[in-house]
């Protein structure tokens, strides 16, 4: 922690910071009856939902020009001390005339499940108790991802509003919340739409409409019904045809061969020699695919014709095998490509669906709670540092 002081400030008059007892307890009591609707997560989920439904993902959170400014600055402040970083971590600032006082950063401890906002809430309130400040108070607090709407109890988004009422009541503190990514409820981990996988977006892109969809589901024996939110919302991303969605085929080498084991059981009844040498070849094989996968965003039905294009092109080692066995090997691996690529864009699907979803979580909970903290809290996403971009451009629709 380090003190900057500051010969000349400019600052917008915000009026008398300190409000009557009476309107401090109302205001208290509307902020606990808004957020304990929030404190159930499964309930807010379908809520948000719900919302998502209706309206489209936005990125209308964002701060200021002059606040955006202000964080910008202090995050170039706090590099500098402390190096950049992209792991999870949070700082934060306290504003008043001529100084700044910074502390951070601090990192979450998750075996002891204490996030870095809980370190930062902490110090602030340590910090406030024991400076004297009389009026014109800002606290900045930074963290990369939003700060959580779920965890095992005391989520830190509701956390924080608290504090920011308790320190705007107590002290006139007005509080600016900043993040890079936008974490929603669980951020990765967001299992809503974990049953969407190839076979539903095919299913749900060969069906009009939520009957129709659910008519063709009970038809098919490996398909579980998805509910009719999660289907308007797969339907809306997949849009008119499934050729307008592109992706990047990118994949860890471990992950990318376990698609290619079923292409063993080819040669399993092989003799021992011959199975080591079509072993060695069927490697060889793979480890060619590899100029098949693209950081470039590619359809689905390119990313199959590469395939296809790729095989018969490919040229066996004359110790492999007969013609007949190469035609076979050729055809397995085109299945295990194919589902490769499948399920590389219900994966990218899936992620797209989970980020709006995290942006309307917290698009909701702005809305919700801004009538009553317009007056000492603004929440938004950072403009302007590494990693801030509204999305990553894994997946993009034409």
């Amino acid at each position: 922690m380090y003190h900057v002081w500051r010969s000349e400030i400019s600052r917008t008059s915000c009026g008398h910071p300190w409000t009557r007892e009476a309107c401090a307890t109302r205001r208290t009591n509307l902020l606990l009856e808004l957020t304990s609707s929030w404190a159930n997560a499964q309930q807010s989920g379908m809520k948000v939902l719900e919302y998502l439904k209706l309206n489209q993902a936005t990125n209308h959170f964002l701060h200021n020009d002059s606040v955006n400014s202000n964080f910008l600055q202090f995050h170039h402040d706090i590099t500098d001390e402390c190096c950049e970083d992209d792991k999870q971590h949070s700082w934060a600032v306290i504003e008043r005339q001529e100084e700044i006082i910074m502390y951070g950063p601090y990192y979450p401890n998750y075996s002891s499940r204490e996030h870095s906002e809980d370190l930062v809430i902490s110090q602030t309130q340590e910090l406030l108790e024991s400076e004297s400040f009389f009026e014109d108070v800002k606290v900045y607090i930074f963290t990369v991802n939003s700060p959580c709407l779920a965890r095992y109890a005391n989520p830190c988004m509701l956390n924080l509003v608290h504090k920011a009422l308790e320190w705007w009541n107590a002290l006139g503190v007005k509080t600016h919340i900043g993040h890079m990514k936008c974490l929603g409820f669980k951020g990765t981990r967001e299992n809503l739409f974990q049953g969407v996988n190839y076979k539903q977006v095919e299913c749900v892109n060969q069906t009009v409409d939520y009957e129709s969809y659910v008519k063709a589901a009970e038809m098919s024996t490996d398909l579980n019904l998805l509910c009719e939110t999660v289907f308007s919302l797969l339907k809306r991303l997949l849009g008119p045809q499934q050729e307008n969605i592109y992706f990047a085929a990118t994949m860890q080498k471990q992950d990318r061969k376990t698609y290619f084991k079923s292409m063993r059981s080819i040669f399993e009844s092989k003799p021992a020699h011959e199975k080591k040498i079509l072993t060695q070849r069927v490697k060889a094989l793979i480890d060619s695919a590899e100029v098949l996968l693209s950081m470039s965003t590619e359809s689905l039905q390119e990313y199959l014709e590469r395939g296809r294009v790729f095989t018969l092109g490919y040229t066996f080692s004359s110790q492999a095998c007969d013609a007949g066995l190469e035609d076979i090997m050729r055809l397995a691996f085109q299945q295990c490509w194919r589902d490769l690529v499948q399920d590389k864009c219900a994966e990218v699907i899936r992620e797209k669906l989970t980020e709006d979803f995290n942006h309307c979580a917290l698009q909701l909970f702005i809305k919700n709670t801004g009538n009553i903290t317009e007056q000492f809290l603004q929440i938004g996403k950072l403009r302007g540092l590494k990693g801030s971009t509204v999305f990553e451009k894994k997946m993009k629709l034409l």
